[in-house]
């Protein structure tokens, strides 16, 4: 019977602001655990730690980085409006993980006692879409969770057949909700293909990912598609 996850919260995580972002550590029980680091719009790491624990999860540390500037922050480039005329995607993805990997990551090594074992980024909406770019970017990390990322961005698609990884990724968990290409909107009907060309890219290619379609919108159970594609990367280690 798998041994249940259910992450030592403090009263209150280890928390610091950075550069006017909020940076949060929840430290698990035990040693050589993996880290997974993830960016929110809003920090929501004890919500998705309970979704964890009710899916026995493999132990972890979760690190959140929240208070960035959405879209200017997680686009990996410049583009044009495409969802509303509020938009803001300035392509200031490389300086901001620039700033992660430079900043982010030390910080929390440090105070979790040193380089883990395995680093995980994962992200939901925009987030995903960086976790995923930043795979291309820096083999820091072995894996990669993309829950609902936002594929459709311009040029991504192509971007992402047209390059490789600068790692050999360990795992690439992809994850989108069944309504979410259900819609007028003509880039959001694109979605759901993207994902699954870039799934049937990555597998005829050997990298170990998978694609899971969940019920509901885009805004529908985040958390708990966070937690099954934490589950999902985690168990991988624990297999190996």
């Amino acid at each position: 019977m798998r041994r249940r996850f259910e992450v030592k919260i403090m009263i209150r995580p280890m928390e610091i602001k950075l550069d006017g972002k909020k940076i949060r550590i929840y430290r698990a029980e035990g040693e050589n655990l993996p880290v997974i680091y993830a960016n929110d719009d809003e920090e929501s790491g004890e919500e998705v730690l309970k979704a964890c624990t009710e899916l026995s999860c493999p132990p972890f540390h979760l690190v959140t980085v929240s208070g960035m500037d959405w879209d200017e922050s997680l686009s990996p480039w410049a583009s044009a409006l495409v969802v509303t005329k509020e938009d803001r995607f300035a392509g200031k993805g490389p300086e901001y993980l620039e700033w992660f990997l430079n900043k982010v990551m030390p910080y929390a090594e440090e105070r979790l006692g040193g380089k883990p074992p395995v680093s995980v980024i994962s992200g939901y909406s925009m987030a995903g879409l960086f976790a995923l770019w930043a795979m291309y970017e820096t083999d820091a990390f072995a894996g990669c969770v993309c829950a609902s990322g936002s594929l459709w961005f311009p040029g991504f698609e192509a971007f992402a057949k047209e390059n490789e990884f600068a790692g050999q990724p360990e795992g690439i968990y992809l994850s989108l909700g069944d309504r979410e290409s259900k819609t007028r909107h003509p880039v959001f009907r694109t979605t759901e293909g993207i994902f699954r060309n870039l799934y049937a890219h990555y597998t005829s290619a050997g990298i170990p990912a998978v694609f899971e379609l969940n019920a509901g919108n885009h805004f529908q159970d985040v958390t708990v598609r966070m937690a099954k594609g934490y589950r999902w990367i985690l168990e991988r280690w624990e297999q190996n």
